[in-house]
C-alpha cells in the first residue's frame, strides 16, 4: 500500500503537533478510508485468488467467476513491480 499526503499530514500533527483546523481529523480520516479502498481494489484486482483466500478465511463464500479473466502477465501487474 502507498501513502497517501494524508498520512504525512497525521505524522506532522502526531510528531510536531502543527496547528490545525477544527475539522481537521474528521477530514483526513474521510480521505485516507477513500485512499485505502481505492487501494484495497487495486490489490485484489492484481491478486484475485489471494483475496478470495482471506474472504473464505473470514467466512465468506467465494466463488470463482464461471469465465475466467485472462491471465495478464506478472511484469505487467502493478502489485509485484519492484
Amino acid at each position: 500500500m502507498r501513502l497517501a499526503l494524508e498520512d504525512v499530514l497525521l505524522l506532522l500533527k502526531r510528531e510536531f503537533t502543527i496547528d490545525t483546523a477544527p475539522t481537521w481529523r474528521s477530514v483526513i480520516e474521510e480521505h485516507l478510508r477513500s485512499w485505502r479502498e481505492i487501494q484495497m481494489m487495486s490489490a485484489v484486482r492484481d491478486a484475485p485468488e489471494a483475496a478470495a483466500e482471506v474472504l473464505r478465511l473470514l467466512g465468506y463464500t467465494v466463488e470463482p467467476p464461471t469465465v475466467p479473466p485472462p491471465r495478464v502477465p506478472l511484469d505487467q501487474i502493478k502489485l509485484y513491480w519492484q
